[in-house]
């Protein structure tokens, strides 16, 4: 992204600064508590709502932005990723 405001400003870099959310493909958000783009996942989440979508997002509490990569060595991101995947799953049948 560089520096450019221009290109981040762009909904292609940062979905939340899209004019309209309606329409738009099935959503699953997953945040940790400890994530600092926790709110902006959070307010995306939001956004689909609002417009209707089909979204699945949950914050995991005590959990790490990198939660996706420690389902090996702890249960909670482990359930996390578990959930996670159900709620994809369910959305890709």
């Amino acid at each position: 992204m560089g520096d450019d405001p221009a290109v981040r400003a762009r909904a292609a870099v940062s979905p939340l600064r899209a004019a309209d959310f309606a329409g738009l493909a099935p959503a699953v958000i997953g945040t940790a508590q400890y994530d600092p783009p926790r709110d902006e996942g959070n307010a995306y989440a939001t956004a689909l709502t609002a417009a209707g979508g089909d979204v699945f997002a949950r914050t995991y509490d005590g959990l790490i932005h990198a939660f996706l990569n420690l389902f090996r060595i702890s249960t909670a991101a482990d359930t996390a990723v578990t959930e996670l995947f159900a709620q994809l799953k369910r959305r890709l049948v």
